[in-house]
């Protein structure tokens, strides 16, 4: 019922299905709205095509997504969410009201490239995502940014975040290493202390065209 995906649209579910599958959920809470608009910070979404969001969850940064790209105007890019936890991908579309802009799939971010052939994309201008990088295996994190590198176009970025916590773990300084050596920059923003567990946004940035 509609409802129902509006009632377990919170901490509990997320805290929930991170215990039910912690390697499809990665989190313990849904990000913070400061983390998301930090995540958006500086894209021009009016000029986006096609924006790819990896790990979605409960539709944090996909509904700020989907209403960047409303408040642009921007009326032909669409939204291609792939989500490995099933529950959480059947709930996202009621989650963001249906909004015919989003494709939702349930499937892992290493096949994206199959994924946007399946879509008639020839490429990504954006990706946001909310995968927990220090919990996946070296192969499929290092699958996941090499795919994405390569299939970026000219100028396009791809925005993601880490815990704090997070850089006690090797994974998380392997994913650094590799985004630093794929793309043509990388930033780190400062740390959102209101987020739960506190997080901080990295922007890898493709080549600009002619470069």
């Amino acid at each position: 019922m509609p409802g129902d995906a509006r009632r377990t649209d919170g901490p509990l579910t997320f805290l929930s299905e991170f215990v039910r599958s912690p390697v499809a959920t990665a989190a313990i809470a849904p990000s913070s709205r400061r983390l998301g608009e930090l995540m958006l910070r500086g894209v021009d979404l009016s000029r986006v095509r096609t924006v790819v969001e990896y790990g979605p969850g409960t539709g944090a940064f996909t509904r700020l997504v989907l209403r960047g790209l409303g408040e642009a105007g921007n009326t032909s890019a669409k939204l291609l969410a792939v989500e490995l936890n099933e529950r959480q991908a059947r709930a996202l579309p009621e989650r963001c009201e249906h909004d015919d802009r989003l494709e939702v799939v349930h499937a892992s971010a290493t096949d994206v490239r199959a994924l946007l052939r399946d879509q008639d994309e020839g490429g990504m201008d954006l990706v946001v995502s909310g995968l927990g990088w220090p919990s996946l295996p070296g192969r499929v994190r290092d699958t996941i940014i090499d795919e994405t590198a390569e299939l970026l176009r000219p100028g396009g970025s791809f925005r993601t975040f880490g815990y704090h916590v997070g850089l006690l773990f090797p994974g998380a300084w392997k994913f650094r290493e590799r985004v630093r050596a794929r793309f043509e920059a990388v930033s780190i923003s400062p740390v959102v202390w209101g987020n739960l567990p506190p997080a901080f946004v990295y922007t890898c940035d493709a080549a600009p065209e002619g470069v």
